[in-house]
């Protein structure tokens, strides 16, 4: 696989934050409570709470129904950070491809 662009990796420290911020709400439990109660790997709630990584989305809901965290919240408080957060990289990569676009025309109508 290969590097991750900046959309993905913000979706992952978005996807890890929420996390993290449901955990410490439950009481302030362990990664590896959790871990044993949806049974993963504690490392596997550390790489995706320090955003290295996203789960899978059968693990995700997996992991969300074992801990009891509402699905339908946490998807839609996502769903909201990113498109809130992934605005302005969306506008720049869309001005990027503009201005590559403008110089290319204008190359073709020098020759």
């Amino acid at each position: 696989m290969g590097k991750k662009d900046e959309l993905h990796l913000l979706f992952d420290k978005i996807v890890g934050n929420e996390i993290s911020k449901r955990r410490s709400n439950m009481n302030g439990a362990a990664q590896e409570d959790l871990a044993r109660k949806a049974g993963v790997h504690r490392q596997w709630i550390s790489r995706i709470e320090s955003g290295k990584t996203s789960p899978k989305l059968f693990n995700f809901f997996r992991f969300l129904l074992a801990t009891d965290i509402d699905v339908v919240d946490i998807t839609r408080n996502i769903r909201d950070k990113f498109v809130n957060e992934s605005a302005p990289l969306i506008k720049a990569a869309e001005e990027a491809k503009y201005k590559k676009y403008v110089e290319q025309t204008k190359k073709k109508r020098k020759r």
